[in-house]
């Protein structure tokens, strides 16, 4: 006894790490009641709170990107749709989308409740790009972020949406290019720990004046992190549709201890977040960036000058799209 009162923060830490363990081995067997049962609150917390859900709808959607300068205007015609991913309140986007405007595209960022069950995220990004081709049924090209990724993929080759047959229609976008940036195409145990991601998601929603107090609730409940799981219901069924054959594919996979000797090991570690195979998709081409699953794609602050180094690789592959 005497020694764990002298090390009580450290076994305080210790009691931590076992329940956890515990509790997310236990987890394991209950994943599909757990995802419907957050399923189910998600939806009974937007039925209780209408007025609340409507004012956080209005919100979400497919937006064009504007820089902070006001007297800047677009005259680009090659359009670029972002779309990030779980937790994530557009941050993701800000080294990406003024660079891609500055070079002459017309971007848009794509936003969603990205906690939500990543199936009900892919039925609202069909809509959204539903009401895209409304204003013009142009060709665009796809940029997701990790999770995003997933929602993209899956409206692409669902047979539920047969986008393809919709693009000919001119009911939807064609989609000429798709950009996987960090995408969990296999899972992530790392989903597990969502609770980090939803803390800054939160606390960057903290400071707008209309957010509601159930905001935290009414953006999802953490139902997409179910899904992220390896072999899980959503991944499993995902992996069996094939590829959208009229989109041009590729992934970005990021490798944050790029200094490692061993190749199995930086490839076990990826972006930190998200292992390289999980990344991997058979048959796409794969380009491999040093950085972690964040600072890939964006700075940390907004004040650094960096290139995060997957910005060339998707300027390159856009370009080559455009021209072909």
């Amino acid at each position: 006894m005497g020694w764990f009162c002298r090390h009580k923060w450290l076994t305080a830490m210790g009691v931590i790490v076992v329940g956890w363990i515990c509790f997310q081995t236990v987890r394991t067997c209950f994943l599909s009641q757990e995802h419907r049962i957050r399923h189910a609150l998600h939806q009974a917390v937007k039925d209780r709170y209408p007025k609340a859900a409507q004012v956080l709808a209005d919100r979400y959607g497919i937006r064009p990107f504007k820089p902070s300068r006001k007297d800047d205007v677009y005259c680009g015609q090659d359009r670029v749709v972002l779309v990030h991913g779980l937790d994530d309140p557009g941050i993701i986007w800000q080294n990406l989308a003024p660079f891609l405007w500055e070079k002459g595209y017309q971007v848009f960022v794509m936003s969603y409740p990205n906690d939500q069950v990543i199936a009900a995220s892919t039925r609202f990004f069909f809509e959204q790009m539903v009401l895209l081709a409304a204003t013009d049924p142009g060709p665009v090209c796809v940029v997701a972020h990790s999770m995003g990724g997933l929602v993209a993929r899956d409206m692409l080759s669902n047979p539920e949406y047969a986008y393809a047959e919709a693009a000919a229609a001119r009911q939807v976008p064609e989609v000429k290019q798709f950009i996987m940036v960090g995408t969990p195409n296999h899972g992530t145990q790392m989903a597990r720990f969502r609770i980090f991601t939803e803390i800054r998601d939160q606390i960057f929603h903290l400071f707008r004046p209309d957010t509601h107090w159930l905001h935290c609730l009414l953006d999802g409940t953490g139902a997409a992190a179910v899904d992220l799981l390896p072999g899980s219901a959503f991944l499993t069924q995902l992996n069996q549709y094939p590829l959208p054959e009229d989109t041009q594919m590729h992934v970005i996979a990021g490798i944050i201890c790029p200094w490692l000797p061993q190749e199995p090991l930086k490839n076990f570690l990826g972006d930190g977040l998200v292992s390289v195979d999980s990344a991997v998709i058979q048959k796409v081409p794969v380009t491999r960036v040093n950085g972690s699953h964040f600072t890939m794609i964006r700075n940390i602050t907004s004040s650094s000058n960096r290139m995060p180094p997957a910005i060339p690789v998707i300027r390159r592959l856009l370009k080559n799209q455009l021209t072909d």
